[in-house]
């Protein structure tokens, strides 16, 4: 309890300017502001402000993943169309999975029990606006829709380039598929550029595999704008191929640390 109250400094500020006048002017005031704290505590009040402190907690500690995640299902289909069905529904998993048992651990989850689909509608609303304020800025910057093919190689070069990697787009002709060969602390990687409208299939995926056989590369990498199929992320599992989103990419080196991308 009283941790909340100092992280949301509103509260706190409150019931220390009634203790203080109470302590030095009156005793009435200190008593109203401890009649505050027993009000938030033995009502729903706390609980439910605790349910979203709790959210903010969690969303806050995987705000990256939540944001590619995000990233990722909210692309445009090959139609342009936009739909939230299957980011609402993870973001349903989410709050199921990850909030609810902690939830359960503080005897706080019958608050959301009354009305359940209003209560995870605030919820994701909620975690929304968390990534929308938290999620890293830098790979979105320059990038927009209209950009032509080349123009999305070069752009995801220079995230490389400014994640310390040294990266360099080849020639178009004779690379086996590779767009972007890049080196850091002794790692080559090579990567397909895809910038589409569409879903993302298994050809990307075969592509990358064969460059990276022919540049004598460890990893193979195929990063795009839009999303990918089933059977491209099958096969890339099965062939140790990484697909990513642009919006990762200043973060390849701890990817493929951890041993993604490894054919």
């Amino acid at each position: 309890m009283f941790r909340y109250l100092w992280r949301h400094k509103a509260f706190s500020t409150v019931l220390l300017l009634l203790f203080g006048v109470g302590f030095y002017l009156n005793s009435l005031a200190a008593w109203a502001g401890l009649a505050l704290l027993l009000f938030l505590r033995l009502t729903k009040v706390h609980s439910t402000l605790l349910i979203y402190d709790l959210t903010d907690r969690a969303a806050l500690k995987h705000v990256r993943t939540l944001a590619t995640k995000r990233a990722h299902m909210l692309s445009p289909d090959e139609y342009g169309n936009v739909s939230d069905e299957a980011w609402d529904k993870h973001l349903s998993a989410f709050i199921k999975k990850t909030l609810l048992p902690e939830f359960q651990r503080r005897k706080i989850d019958h608050l959301l029990a009354k009305d359940p689909k209003r209560s995870a509608a605030r919820l994701r609303t909620r975690i929304n606006r968390i990534i929308d304020r938290h999620q890293p800025a830098g790979a979105a910057d320059g990038f927009n829709d209209t950009m032509t093919g080349r123009e999305f190689e070069l752009y995801c070069r220079d995230i490389l380039q400014e994640a310390g990697w040294q990266a360099a787009l080849t020639p178009g002709s004779g690379d086996q598929g590779a767009d972007i060969i890049a080196e850091k602390d002794g790692r080559r990687v090579v990567i397909q550029c895809m910038f589409y409208n569409g879903t993302v299939g298994n050809k990307s995926v075969q592509e990358a595999y064969a460059a990276a056989a022919f540049q004598d590369a460890p990893y193979a990498v195929v990063v795009t704008n839009s999303v990918y199929t089933k059977s491209a992320h099958q096969l890339a599992h099965k062939n140790g191929v990484l697909l990513m989103h642009h919006s990762d990419l200043e973060r390849l080196d701890l990817i493929v640390t951890s041993g993604a991308g490894t054919r």
